[in-house]
């Protein structure tokens, strides 16, 4: 009797989640005139998923002022990639690729999951979904993620940005109705400043060690691998988990956050692909350029 009690309980408090997850949607959606158009910050730090695994993911987009949704311009990782296919003045960086073999089947993998299931998925998903609810879900991912940034800025002591993260998550979570809107930026001019721990390390001149490729996850080094351990346990992934929600729920709101992203950047890694003559190298060096330039910065 008290087992089916507990159950009925337990039942309830998820009805009661969901219902209050449609409300705060509800509620966004109405308030869309309050501030002005949302420009999006996609992409995950930390639990970066699929979306960039093609895309040499190294850090959340810093999109350009007044662009939004597939008309905006990034200034990403991908942009570095294009630019050293196409030729560029920068210096190539290098890094240890022992285990290639290795990392190019789980490339080749990575390539596969991508055409069949998740571009496939994101294109049915931006057909039904219209684009500023896309950008809405984007806020929220990102807003969920900023203790990773908060706390990254302080260990590097770049405590400017510390405070200004730290602002932007009060006001996004508040006047933002938890992140669903980045009002911090669109009300207040205030915008974000990435890093994340493997940053940190980086700052810190530890360097990358060596090159590895993950399925799902995408390129990555043995540096960068420690950080986004370390920063999932600060993400939405690490405080909302597999053990505080159901699994299916959990895995449910991963493959959604992945499929939105990628509602945003399809025809990306394409053009990657188009213009490299070896695609695995041109990833990897790119990804090396890009982690180079977010250290520095």
């Amino acid at each position: 009797m008290i087992g089916d009690q507990g159950m009925t309980s337990k039942r309830l408090g998820a009805t009661g989640s969901m219902l209050a997850v449609l409300i705060i949607i509800c509620v966004t959606g109405l308030s869309t005139p309050v501030c002005a158009d949302s420009t999006a910050y996609k992409g995950e730090t930390g639990d970066d998923v699929q979306l960039l695994l093609m895309m040499v993911q190294a850090q959340p987009e810093q999109w350009t002022d007044g662009a939004m949704g597939e008309d905006a311009v990034a200034s990403d990782d991908l942009g570095d990639l294009v630019e050293q296919v196409e030729g560029s003045d920068e210096p190539m960086v290098s890094i240890a690729d022992p285990l290639q073999p290795w990392n190019r089947m789980w490339h080749h993998f990575n390539d596969k999951v991508y055409f069949w299931m998740f571009k496939p998925m994101a294109q049915g998903y931006r057909v039904v979904v219209p684009e500023s609810f896309r950008v809405t879900f984007s806020n929220f991912y990102t807003n969920a993620t900023a203790p990773v940034r908060i706390f990254n800025n302080l260990f590097q002591l770049k405590f400017d940005y510390f405070f200004t993260e730290f602002g932007r998550f009060l006001i996004n979570t508040t006047m933002g109705f938890v992140g669903f809107r980045d009002c911090a930026k669109d009300c207040f001019g205030i915008r974000p400043h990435d890093e994340d721990f493997g940053q940190t390390l980086g700052h810190y001149g530890v360097g990358h060690g060596i090159y590895l490729v993950w399925p799902f996850l995408g390129p990555s080094s043995a540096r960068d691998t420690i950080g986004k351990g370390a920063d999932s346990v600060l993400s939405f992934t690490g405080i909302f988990g597999p053990v505080d929600l159901e699994v299916p729920v959990w895995a449910g709101i991963k493959v959604h956050e992945t499929i939105n992203q990628i509602s945003f950047r399809i025809g990306d890694y394409e053009a990657v692909k188009k213009a490299s003559i070896d695609s695995y190298i041109a990833i990897r060096d790119g990804y090396a350029q890009r982690r180079k330039k977010a250290v520095k910065e």
